[in-house]
């Protein structure tokens, strides 16, 4: 029986021999095309796993050259812009980011709040890059998928923002590009308040709807402060400069008894947008920007966000809501 095995173990080694022979002698020509398939197919194959070095706030990290499966914690807005969608975000941003909402499809996937993300998920999602806010957090997640700390407070306009973020993602020339189309649509909002907004006009914001007391917002951080005071460059009412502003603040938690000192001649207001928003008490009804209509409401599931992308769609809504009056 063994013999009968060998035999047949030399008979098939004998026929594929001939093969080869035989495809060799009549294909000379075609193996050298094939040849340069193979290379091609490998050189794009390899392709898909380049990496590159870029410095971070935690020191140099490998990132890939092309991230085609970003998740990002917080920083939705930002890579929107540059048009990459990540599969995953903060619930806490798809949920009070709504100026986003046309940018993102089912693509994007929800990870848990801000503070209290899946990392089970994450995994489930197989990202090739994580893009995060939290300096803690970078241990973990790097187990995952190379990870990037990407703090906008280190910043100190959208323009250095967005070329952070693009150097990131290897979106540089995107990244140009988007901010070129974001002077034009600035320079554009700030012409359609010139006209309607008096010479010297003072503006605040104040969220009377998210917390028992009253929120005076800064020119950073969420609740429009960007957009109002950044983008479209009014002027703040002036202890709103020297108390928030001047002081790198983002907001001031105010009582009700003083906010009247921080009203400004136009005030825009941050309320819930549903039945949870609580009614106003009369010293509200005794500013000046009341009794005159100077008061626009914002709805914080519109302007919680404050990313580049978010704050320009902000800012336009507000120069829309002057130049109508309404």
């Amino acid at each position: 029986m063994m013999k009968q095995n060998v035999k047949r173990i030399g008979s098939w080694l004998f026929i594929l021999c001939l093969m080869f022979i035989l495809a060799a002698c009549s294909g000379e020509g075609a193996s050298s095309t094939n040849t340069n398939e193979a290379k091609e197919e490998l050189t794009t194959e390899q392709g898909t796993n380049k990496t590159r070095i870029i410095s971070t706030v935690t020191g140099d990290v490998e990132v890939p050259v092309n991230p085609e499966r970003v998740i990002v914690d917080w920083d939705l807005g930002h890579v929107l812009a540059l048009g990459v969608e990540p599969i995953g975000a903060s619930k806490t941003i798809l949920d009070y980011g709504q100026f986003l909402t046309p940018y993102v499809t089912d693509r994007t996937e929800d990870i848990g709040q801000d503070g209290q993300v899946s990392v089970e998920k994450m995994i489930e999602l197989q990202p090739d890059l994580i893009i995060t806010w939290d300096r803690n957090a970078v241990e973990q997640y790097s187990k995952i998928a190379p990870t990037v700390v990407f703090e906008t407070q280190n910043y100190d306009n959208i323009h250095e923002e967005m070329t952070a973020i693009g150097e990131i993602l290897n979106k540089q020339k995107e990244a140009e590009e988007w901010l070129a189309n974001f002077d034009e649509r600035v320079a554009a909002t700030q012409a359609k308040i010139k006209e309607v907004i008096p010479e010297g006009a003072t503006f605040s914001i104040i969220d009377v709807g998210t917390t028992k007391s009253t929120i005076v917002v800064g020119e950073t951080g969420e609740r429009g402060g960007d957009a109002l005071y950044q983008i479209l460059g009014v002027t703040p009412h002036p202890l709103v400069k020297s108390e928030i502003i001047d002081k790198n603040e983002s907001r001031l938690d105010v009582s009700w008894e003083k906010v009247d000192d921080y009203a400004g001649d136009y005030i825009f207001m941050i309320t819930t947008g549903d039945d949870t928003q609580p009614e106003l008490p009369s010293v509200w009804n005794s500013l000046d920007a009341v009794k005159n209509h100077h008061v626009y409401e914002l709805n914080i599931k519109k302007y919680f966000t404050s990313d580049p992308l978010s704050a320009l769609l902000q800012a336009e809504e507000m120069a829309e809501m002057l130049a109508k009056g309404n």
